[in-house]
């Protein structure tokens, strides 16, 4: 009979199909959204939610676009820079509809096992090549240089040079900074020596040297390389290395007559002073500016302190530029690489106090400083954050720099808080020396010239094409994913809510593939980082989050956008934010009340085990990913001197400190957690940092499952491993939210585990 039935199914649909020109059939025969298909799909944007990159020659001759796609077939991440004439782009978008579009004059390709391979790319002030940074086999880095007239590729540095920063005019003009080659050989040794203090090292360089964290830590000194004229040399200041702190010191600026650079280094004495003339946001910040005597002897970095300084690349003479501290140091958050004016004479900083002269406490702002009269004006204050949220406007600083040059003329690129839209606002210079406001733009997806528009037509729910535009309109350039018309994608709508305190809250919700109104289905969130603008299948982050996969698979996804303010009042935020989108899907028919589940990845496993341990909401299962939990022990393992923990807690954990810690910290409320939990670790390090939760849970006899990925990335790129994370999520979901399970035999062994965990469940149940 069932042979019978589909033979029946079959004859209609191809009749349908003859009635309707064969449209009914293509529908029926497209694949679902699955993750192997969201590896190999070409973005534009970073893992970590960074911009398109388009940029324009400085002559305007050329365009360069990067991309990036997974191939999970060779377990290989593939970038790309395509390299098309500026005139061949022009030309096709004033020509008829049906000209065909141009190809690139090269295609540049690196691959590597995880990215991104190409890196901080940028042009040659010639317009001759494209400088990047590398990502080489054991994970460091060397700078190149492609060559856009011979299409070749040279590397710059030797291959013992592991490369942090640079910044480049030309071949004869750039600088770069390099880890400090003593220190693996000092690694080395204190390994084979029978006694090592730790005094001063962090767990992780102690118990796992080897590892790109404990290597970024104790390698905290880089080096200053130049190549002036053609010539290189170590930068030394009286003879001595000039050293970098690697978290810090990493965005070089090059002068554009290349004698000079700008960048940001420790300060070897903080003035007393400075602890009330540059306040942080907020009292109760752990991220102010204190007075301190530093050791630039030392690899340890707690409590440094910086700011923007000069140097001199042929003498080493070290000045300030500001004479204050960076604003990040005060907890004020900017990010951007400083830049000069086109004539030299204007240095543009993203995020800095500027010396107080009247010794009152001052706010940090985007700076330009003027090297002739060696006077510094605020182009835009930073705003921060105050004891509830932040403050009216807030928005963080991602890029700032000189339009065409002009250091009369700046442009700032953010973030807003409420949506995280990438914005702009163009600043000019009044004869006065006041900035002023001329015009606001909708961020830097986009590259333009004088006559022609380059961009990334792209939003949540459309993925992206290369398209150009000019005042008559705008024409497709290149499709990077013509698989995907054979894939059926779903339904995704951007979705409003309000908590019960009246927070307005938006996300990206997907619906299931084939969805049917009426019916209720189980419902999937994830906790941060949705972004309207850009087609991020898996939901901005590729660690754990699989929404599109998750719909293919008739789940609902909820992909959260927004945040709440750091602090107390942090983790209560999140999951009342949570639970009223919940009860408002609930409540419009859409979920199914018994079928809900979340994903935390990074920061966002605090909120899941806020949860977990004080949330109303029936979750029917649960993951955390590599990230940070707020519990005692990643407090003591990661030593840090600005320990958000303090704040979000509300105190140490020390004395009766400690007391607050037993109420508030998921760690010890484990005994209140009732969901199927897994917890995905992201290499041996985070192990440790994850363990608690997986030994008490564990101790407590409730159903929890721990998948080591034995990869150093925190956002996955290598295919294979997402393919463990992302596919891991699916199937968890599926087997705890809708009883299906994989019949890949390779998979048999953890529906074993994942069956005796389902009886630990029922066992609490019935103990309930």
């Amino acid at each position: 009979m069932k042979m019978i039935a589909a033979l029946i199914h079959g004859v209609a649909l191809i009749v349908l199909g003859a009635n309707t020109g064969g449209t009914a059939l293509a529908q029926e025969v497209k694949r679902p959204f699955t993750v192997a298909e969201e590896i190999g799909v070409t973005l534009f944007g970073t893992p970590n939610g960074g911009e398109p990159e388009i940029r324009f020659s400085p002559n305007g001759k050329y365009v360069a676009v990067w991309s990036e796609r997974g191939r999970l077939e060779v377990d290989q991440v593939e970038d790309s820079l395509r390299f098309y004439h500026s005139r061949d782009l022009e030309d096709f978008v004033t020509r008829s509809a049906s000209s065909r579009p141009p190809s690139p004059m090269w295609i540049m390709t690196r691959s590597g096992k995880e990215g991104p391979v190409v890196n901080d790319w940028r042009w040659l002030a010639d317009s001759t090549g494209v400088a990047y940074l590398e990502r080489t086999s054991d994970s460091h880095q060397q700078l190149v240089l492609a060559d856009v007239r011979k299409k070749e590729i040279t590397v710059l540095t030797s291959t013992s040079e592991r490369v942090k920063a640079f910044d480049i005019r030309d071949r004869q003009h750039y600088v770069y900074t390099v880890v400090d080659p003593s220190s693996r050989q000092r690694m080395r040794d204190e390994r084979q020596a029978p006694v090592i203090v730790g005094t001063g090292l962090s767990s992780y360089q102690l118990l796992f040297p080897d590892a790109p964290v404990a290597r970024e830590i104790s390698s905290s000194r880089d080096y200053l390389r130049a190549v002036v004229e053609g010539k290189r040399f170590e930068v030394k200041e009286h003879g001595a290395s000039i050293g970098f702190e690697s978290l810090f010191g990493e965005d070089l600026a090059l002068s554009p007559d290349g004698q000079s650079l700008v960048t940001m280094m420790t300060v070897p004495v903080v003035p007393p002073s400075w602890e009330n003339l540059y306040p942080p946001p907020v009292p109760s910040s752990p991220y102010r500016i204190r007075s301190i005597r530093r050791n630039l002897q030392s690899d340890s970095y707690e409590g440094s302190v910086h700011e923007y300084v000069r140097v001199d690349l042929e003498t080493g003479l070290i000045e300030s530029v500001v004479g204050a501290p960076v604003a990040n140091d005060g907890g004020w958050w900017a990010s951007g690489r400083p830049s000069w004016s086109i004539d030299g004479q204007a240095i543009l900083l993203p995020g800095t106090f500027l010396r107080s002269e009247d010794l009152t406490p001052s706010r940090p702002c985007v700076a330009v400083v003027d090297l002739r009269s060696k006077t510094s004006t605020c182009v835009e204050r930073l705003k921060g954050q105050t004891v509830s949220g932040v403050e009216e406007g807030y928005h963080l600083v991602t890029d700032v720099r000189f339009v065409d040059g002009d250091k009369r003329r700046v442009m700032v690129n953010f973030r807003r808080h409420d949506d995280w839209a990438l914005m702009g606002t163009e600043y000019r210079r009044t004869p006065d020396s006041r900035w002023q406001v001329a015009q606001s733009t909708n961020g830097t997806t986009k590259s333009d010239n004088d006559h022609l528009q380059v961009s990334i037509k792209q939003a949540f729910d459309k993925p992206p094409l290369l398209v150009v535009a000019n005042k008559q309109g705008w024409k497709v350039v290149w499709d990077p994913n013509p698989q995907l018309g054979n894939v059926e994608l779903g339904q995704a709508v951007v979705y409003h809510w309000k908590d019960k305190n009246g927070r307005q809250w938006r996300g990206g919700l997907y619906k299931p593939t084939n969805y049917e109104a009426g019916r209720r289905y189980p419902l999937v969130i994830q906790t941060h980082g949705f972004d309207q603008s850009q087609f991020k299948p898996s939901g901005v982050f590729t660690t754990a989050f699989a929404a599109r996969a998750l719909a293919g698979a008739g789940i609902f996804v909820l992909q959260i956008g927004g945040a709440c303010p750091t602090g107390s009042e942090e983790g209560p935020c999140y999951v009342g934010g949570f639970e009223s989108a919940a009860n408002q899907l609930i409540a419009e028919g859409l979920i199914n009340p018994e079928k809900i589940g979340i994903i935390g990845f990074s920061r966002a496993c605090f909120h899941v085990m806020e949860m977990l341990t004080t949330g109303s909401l029936r979750l029917k299962a649960a993951i955390v990913a590599d990230g940070i939990m707020e519990t005692y022990l990643q407090y003591m393992v990661w030593l840090d001197p600005h320990n958000e923990s303090d704040s979000v807690i509300g105190a140490p954990p020390f004395g009766e400190g400690l007391q607050q810690w037993f109420k508030s910290s998921p760690g010890f409320n484990l005994d209140k957690v009732t969901t199927p939990l897994s917890v995905m670790v992201n290499g041996r390090p985070s192990l440790l940092y994850m363990w608690e939760v997986y030994a008490g849970l564990r101790y407590l006899k409730k159903p929890v499952d721990l998948v080591l990925l034995e990869s150093g990335e925190h956002v996955l790129t290598n295919p294979k491993f997402r393919m463990i994370s992302q596919g891991g999520s699916v199937d968890w979901f599926r087997f705890w939210l809708m009883g299906d399970e994989d019949p890949d035999p390779a998979k048999a062994a953890q529906y074993i585990r994942w069956r005796e965990l389902q009886k630990l469940q029922e066992n609490q149940q019935t103990v309930r």
